[in-house]
């Protein structure tokens, strides 16, 4: 297993989108969908950053392929690569579940902290990416205000377990 494939995470639960300044984050909307390939539940991601450039936003828009699976707590092993709109396309005609979110990414304390806003759903949700699982981390205080509870591990949080609107219990 190579380390850059590595992903470790912690996931919180919030009440509310925090109250960022815009120019403090970045903004995604994200279209994942969720499709059985050869017997395996494959991720395929629309990400679209928003870049506003004096009064007409530009768009920039990724396709990527994922397959992910669990090692440990928090800890899941990602494989991605890039795909075209066309591939995208193709998936979304396949028998899919999916979610749209959008993404405030908020860089604080050398981490990176993405807030999730669930277009169907509704709920919000935070997670950060670490070295390592046990490494100490220090919620921002715009952030921290808004948090629940810690959801890391817990399966009825996962983005593929929200896709699947029947099964989603909270």
């Amino acid at each position: 297993m190579n380390k850059d494939n590595l992903e470790i995470e912690r996931k919180f639960l919030l009440k509310n989108v925090p109250k960022f300044n815009r120019n403090e984050i970045d903004r995604f909307l994200i279209h994942q969908i969720y499709v059985d390939v050869d017997g395996r539940v494959t991720r395929f991601r629309m990400h679209e950053k928003f870049n506003p450039k004096g009064s007409e936003p530009e768009v920039e828009r990724h396709y990527i392929k994922c397959n992910k699976r669990p090692i440990s707590t928090g800890v899941f092993e990602e494989i991605e690569e890039e795909i075209t709109q066309e591939v995208f396309r193709d998936m979304c005609h396949k028998d899919h579940s999916y979610i749209i979110k959008t993404r405030s990414v908020y860089e604080h304390g050398g981490l990176k902290w993405e807030v999730d806003e669930y277009h169907d759903i509704k709920m919000v949700t935070l997670e950060v990416e670490l070295e390592d699982i046990n490494q100490e981390i220090t919620i921002p205080e715009i952030i921290e205000r808004e948090v629940i509870c810690e959801v890391t591990g817990q399966k009825v949080f996962s983005n593929y377990s929200l896709s699947i609107r029947d099964e989603v219990i909270i």
